[in-house]
């Protein structure tokens, strides 16, 4: 407890000096202004205006500074509080993003979540396994129109030939 009061009082000690400052800075900078009216061609008080003005600047540039760092607290501690509306929102986002209805392959709906989930995995599942391709040709599973595909030497001919260009390819 003892570090406690003394950091206080350091800290009380040091806001009255820097207050004491600020006023005397400003008390300075009026009187400096007022010389240079009568005296508007003299360096030095121009120079002295600048330097009571800068120190008066960091003056206040570290009292803006504490502003801040107490707003920072003060929010972290008492920040925003989740409402009525911000819940409903978040309810309303998370039933948009799930299913609660399915049309299965056989032309009946569903509502059971497990049901709905099996059917999505071998949705997916079918839409996204490889299939070997020489083997569908030789079955004719897949239609294959390999007579409208042009060789890569050849599209580049007859894009030179058109006036077109591609990215990355001169004609």
């Amino acid at each position: 407890m003892e570090i406690r009061g003394f950091t206080v009082k350091y800290s009380k000690n040091q806001a009255t000096q820097r207050k004491s400052m600020k006023i005397q800075l400003q008390k300075q900078i009026n009187e400096l202004y007022k010389k240079a009216e009568t005296h508007p061609n003299n360096k030095q008080i121009i120079h002295e205006i600048h330097v009571a003005r800068s120190r008066l600047k960091n003056i206040m540039q570290y009292k803006t500074k504490g502003r801040i760092l107490r707003s920072k607290v003060r929010w972290h501690e008492h920040g925003e509080r989740n409402t009525r509306y911000s819940y409903g929102l978040e309810k309303r986002n998370f039933e948009k993003k799930t299913t609660t209805k399915l049309k299965l392959p056989n032309g009946s709906f569903t509502t059971d979540q497990s049901e709905i989930l099996q059917e999505q995995m071998h949705f997916y599942k079918a839409l996204y396994t490889s299939i070997n391709h020489e083997s569908s040709v030789a079955n004719n599973d897949l239609p294959l129109f390999t007579e409208n595909i042009t060789p890569l030497e050849n599209a580049d001919k007859l894009s030179c030939e058109a006036g077109k260009s591609y990215p990355g390819r001169s004609p």
